[in-house]
């Protein structure tokens, strides 16, 4: 019998018994995995952003009680509230980090109970001794159209038993109403004039007759008197 040596074309020798190799648990994330956590991310932080914002606030004067054009504001006349810190209008109020620059300043147009002290609503305090601030409601077209403005100089003539008069002569304009608003006259329109007590007396007699007129005099000839026609 004739016996042939076969060489195994493939070593089985330890077939079995190494060890099997495990696929990796770890997946490297796909570009799609990461933009949808990215986008996440964001929309957590804008949000988180935007209630930071809204939970901002600012306090702002209001008036304790109704405050009337021409009188000085003091600090028993206001008290502060918070405001939205994203308010449109907010740079137009007085607020509590300002109120120290215009504390005593005059108002002037009213303001009533709980409103807001604009800062367009103040004007800066007569100097001079005797002068005083006094609110003088004119139907607009009384008042040179509407067009006086604070720092002009004006005259007051009133009509009393058909005859006209000069009331005030030469007093400066310290005040003019906003475009609502106002206290008795047609559209709510006044001016705020800078007097001494004789004046205020006069003007205070001319508005009960319900009969003004204020021109505006900047840079006219003074008139010599005050009751001169």
């Amino acid at each position: 019998m004739l016996f042939v040596n076969v060489t195994p074309l493939v070593d089985t020798r330890g077939a079995g018994t190494s060890p099997v190799a495990k696929p990796s648990r770890f997946r490297h994330p796909s570009l799609s995995h990461v933009l949808i956590a990215l986008a996440v991310i964001l929309a957590f932080t804008f949000n988180f952003l935007a209630l930071q914002d809204r939970d901002r606030t600012v306090l702002v004067a209001v008036a304790n009680g109704p405050l009337d054009a021409g009188m000085t504001v003091d600090p028993g006349d206001i008290r502060f509230v918070d405001i939205d810190a994203g308010f449109e209008g907010l740079g137009s109020l007085v607020a509590e980090d300002g109120w120290t620059s215009v504390s005593g300043w005059v108002l002037t147009r009213p303001v009533p109970e709980g409103g807001v002290i604009a800062l367009d609503a103040l004007t800066r305090p007569l100097g001079g001794d005797g002068l005083r601030s006094m609110s003088v409601p004119v139907a607009r077209e009384h008042a040179a159209g509407g067009l006086v403005e604070i720092g002009d100089v004006v005259d007051v003539i009133s009509v009393v038993d058909g005859g006209p008069a000069y009331v005030v002569t030469g007093v400066e304009v310290v005040g003019v109403a906003a475009e609502s608003g106002g206290i008795g006259a047609a559209g709510g329109y006044f001016v705020v004039l800078a007097v001494d007590s004789g004046q205020a007396l006069d003007l205070a007699s001319a508005i009960d007759s319900g009969s003004l007129e204020v021109i505006r005099s900047s840079g006219a000839v003074p008139i010599g008197g005050r009751d001169e026609p």
